[in-house]
């Protein structure tokens, strides 16, 4: 999700309530035991890395994950539904969360955006013109300060830091103000086993260029999904 999308949301929160759910309690059985693998940030499966996905997704991330701009991929994109948005603005910062359920054949891999930012004004900070750039914007507790960012899957979470920061890529006209460049937090997750599963994922940024802009000391998220794979069929 993008922060300028999150950005417009909070302020349409006023008018109705909030954005974003909290996470489903994980499945009884362990990612391990369960063979879930979130991969690592310089895997390519099926030829994509991390950048190509940013690029990929950057229309329907800042759509507000409109299934008109769903992007067509080997994956599973994880998103969360815009309809279970929630938003609670009572602290001194912005926590959202959302769900969503997805089915899916045996044998599909996974794609799981975590945050992004892009050059849609307004851009806090300066957008970074390298990998090497934006990972440090995400992180460095000066600009957005990123912290706590983790995948989990059926109970075992995957910290996702710095290396699995992506862009900025160049992008078509974005939706949420016109930028044209995109930077994502995101990590492929291999093929889970047939039955239920519940992915989460949490994080949030504290950084210093959150107040001036938009007077909050934190933006933060909350998501969980309920994913089915179906039995792989035998040969016949």
């Amino acid at each position: 999700m993008s922060r300028a999308f999150l950005v417009r949301i909070a302020v349409r929160a006023a008018s109705i309530v909030a954005l974003m759910a909290m996470l489903v309690a994980p499945g009884p059985a362990s990612a391990h035991q369960r063979g879930a693998t979130v991969l690592p940030p310089d895997a390519r499966p099926c030829g994509y890395s991390l950048s190509e996905m940013t690029r990929r997704l950057a229309l329907f991330t800042t759509s507000g994950n409109d299934q008109a701009y769903y992007p067509r991929t080997p994956f599973q994109i994880l998103y969360f539904d815009p309809a279970t948005a929630q938003v609670d603005t009572s602290g001194d910062g912005w926590a959202f969360s959302g769900t969503n359920t997805f089915s899916v054949p045996a044998g599909t891999q996974f794609f799981v955006p975590l945050q992004n930012a892009d050059d849609s004004p307004p851009v806090l900070g300066t957008l970074p013109r390298s990998q090497a750039e934006a990972a440090s914007y995400f992180f460095d507790p000066a600009q957005l300060g990123a912290k706590g960012y983790r995948i989990d899957v059926d109970g075992v979470a995957t910290p996702i830091g710095p290396r699995y920061v992506a862009g900025p890529v160049r992008t078509p006209p974005l939706l949420d103000g016109g930028g044209r460049h995109m930077i994502t937090l995101g990590a492929f997750v291999g093929p889970l086993p047939p039955g239920k599963h519940t992915v989460t994922i949490d994080g949030g940024l504290y950084g210093d260029l959150l107040f001036p802009a938009y007077g909050i000391r934190f933006l933060r998220g909350h998501f969980s999904y309920q994913v089915s794979v179906a039995p792989a069929h035998p040969h016949r």
